[in-house]
């Protein structure tokens, strides 16, 4: 099976998993515990925001976190509302950052 053909879209696929495994656990981020419900809804409050703050589709999002939670919400969240997401090395030095950005 390819992810492409069966889903269509990274978002479409966060949506699928969260009908067919709802309550069952998605992310766990030390001592918190997010089931796929929880992940959707919460993408979905990050998608809104990311177009509350006037990003486009098409438009490039930096996202300068360690892994986490919300790293992974942050990236699906700004993947839903139609941006690129540009992953940047927690590491960089902000000469590095801004030359990235």
């Amino acid at each position: 099976m390819q992810g492409d053909l069966e889903w269509g879209s990274i978002p479409a696929l966060v949506d699928s998993a969260a009908d067919r495994f709802g309550d069952r656990e998605a992310v766990v981020d030390g001592n918190v515990r997010v089931d796929y419900a929880e992940l959707r809804d919460r993408v979905r409050r990050a998608a809104a925001a990311v177009i509350a703050a006037g990003v486009d589709k098409g438009d490039r999002v930096g996202i300068w976190a360690p892994n986490s939670l919300d790293w992974i919400v942050s990236a699906l969240g700004a993947l839903t509302a139609g941006a690129v997401v540009v992953p940047m090395n927690t590491r960089y030095k902000g000469a590095e950052a801004r030359y990235v950005l």
